[in-house]
């Protein structure tokens, strides 16, 4: 028998049955339906591995004995298809794990033995649905995730204004293509390193102080605030910049991002450099 494709149901995703035996079939399609849910079913294993292509399934029933090829083997090859698809497997052996080790370590997500205990199938098929949906949910998530990534490093990068960020420690985590050629450190230069490198000598004491009472007092007199001051240039050089400070919450620790403009190419509207001891 090759696969059928019922009228499909809105309330619930497809389950794929694959067993060749055609009362086992007829029971799981009664039971399952009955449920609400659509089910497709294939009797060999190359007609499996078509349908889970064709109908995309929430979860597989498949037996180990297929006409066709071991079930073990449409098990292996459906979880590098499509990886975190629950797949039950049914068998009337007592057991598999003598001979093929933990059907968990092969991607199997239950294992039934036959005669179907309508109970244990209809439990396992509510379980495994609920597992792919947060898995599928997971995914968004992850994908979202890395969506919103992309849009913020084409944003960061885009920016004419150096930005740098910085964890709880003032040691630099990120920082973007304006701030590379503002400070002439590569990003990879300034992993890891702290912020006192890009400053001038005569601030770095009075930065760290200002860092330790940040973090013990939460005291700060420039967050939030736009100030004018001096940086350093890998060769060298001061130079004057405007500096806006923010801070965030990552975890239990602050860090904080720094929008910087050089002001060497203003000729006018000079403003005298508010040093880092009022930090």
């Amino acid at each position: 028998m090759g696969h059928t494709s019922p009228i499909p149901s809105s309330s619930s995703s497809p389950i794929l049955v694959v067993d060749d035996e055609q009362d086992i079939v007829l029971t799981l399609r009664d039971l399952l339906e009955a449920d609400g849910h659509n089910i497709n079913v294939a009797s060999t294993g190359g007609t499996a591995l078509e349908c889970i292509k064709l109908h995309s399934p929430s979860v597989v029933i498949l037996d180990v004995k297929l006409p066709d090829m071991d079930g073990l083997l449409v098990l292996e090859k459906m979880t590098k298809a499509v990886p975190g698809l629950p797949i039950i497997i049914l068998s009337s052996y007592t057991t598999l794990d003598d001979v093929t080790g933990p059907l968990e370590e092969q991607g199997a997500f239950a294992y039934l033995h036959k005669p179907i205990n309508r109970s244990e199938i209809r439990t396992t098929v509510r379980q495994a649905l609920k597992a792919y949906a947060l898995a599928k949910k997971m995914e968004r998530a992850r994908h979202a995730l890395y969506e919103s990534e992309i849009r913020f490093q084409a944003v960061f990068q885009a920016a004419t204004d150096a930005i740098v960020l910085a964890d709880h420690t003032g040691r630099i985590m990120s920082w973007n293509k304006a701030a590379e050629s503002m400070f002439e450190y590569t990003a990879e230069e300034m992993f890891g390193k702290p912020l006192t490198l890009i400053m001038p000598s005569r601030y770095r004491e009075a930065h760290t102080k200002g860092m330790n009472r940040l973090q013990t007092t939460g005291e700060s007199h420039v967050i939030g605030k736009t100030i004018t001051l001096h940086g350093l240039r890998k060769s060298g050089q001061e130079f004057p910049i405007e500096l806006s400070l923010n801070s965030w919450m990552t975890g239990t620790h602050p860090s904080y991002s720094g929008f910087i403009r050089d002001l060497s190419f203003r000729e006018s509207k000079k403003e005298r450099p508010l040093e880092f001891q009022n930090v």
